[in-house]
């Protein structure tokens, strides 16, 4: 996504009162073209490695390359600043998502792709692979139809309070399916144009997951982690 449509769509979607606050925009619109400026080189391609286990309804998180995804992850203090689901594992692994720009053909919506095009080197840093233990193998299967079933929905960035549907609300979504009291904890921002309550990434692996794979490490054994305050 261009750092243009960014601010297009945070515009649209922030509260109408954002927009008194035209030198406070400016200002913000500064440190994004600063943030573009100084994004990191396209790194080396991050691969799966053949022996993990992968299964429908894991959930897949990268650390982006834009500068958007670096926002992302500075205000949700993590390291990912995206998140999908497998949902096919053979003949290829394939991962349904809500993006903007994946795809340059279908943008601002759920897309199901090779995840060697989830982790192409221009769309990823790192990544970890993670399975919710809450689940059993049967409803994890469930929750990958659900999300595969909402290819081609629109992406929506706003509040909690407002209509919304992005990446993490998706993962949300396909829980509750099978779990209707999965509560991941929502973040509040007071920012300049988002104000509210949002879902990052990074609430997914505060829940009781397994680790599978995490590419910064080359480890699939870090612990699993789970913090249980709401």
């Amino acid at each position: 996504m261009t750092v243009g449509k960014l601010v297009y769509k945070i515009l649209f979607f922030a509260d109408t009162q954002m927009k008194k606050h035209l030198f406070r925009l400016g200002v913000f619109f500064v440190c994004l073209f600063v943030l573009r400026q100084d994004s990191l080189p396209v790194a080396a391609p991050v691969y799966l490695p053949p022996h993990i286990d992968v299964q429908a309804g894991d959930w897949i998180l990268r650390s982006g390359t834009a500068a958007e995804s670096r926002i992302i992850g500075h205000l949700s203090q993590s390291s990912f600043s995206h998140i999908g689901m497998i949902v096919a594992t053979a003949p290829d692994i394939l991962v349904a998502h809500a993006t903007t720009d994946d795809d340059a053909d279908h943008p601002d919506q759920v897309l199901l792709s090779p995840i060697a095009s989830f982790l192409a080197a221009d769309k990823a840093e790192a990544f970890a692979l993670v399975r919710p233990r809450f689940l059993n193998s049967g409803q994890r299967a469930q929750t990958a139809r659900y999300a595969f079933k909402q290819v081609g929905k629109p992406f929506v960035l706003d509040r909690k309070s407002e209509p919304h549907f992005y990446c993490t609300t998706l993962i949300l979504d396909a829980v509750r399916t099978e779990y209707p009291a999965f509560q991941p904890r929502w973040q509040y921002l007071d920012t300049v144009v988002l104000k509210g309550y949002y879902l990052f990434p990074q609430a997914f692996l505060q829940e009781d997951v397994e680790w599978l794979y995490d590419s910064r490490s080359d480890s699939g054994n870090r612990p699993a982690q789970r913090h249980s305050v709401r």
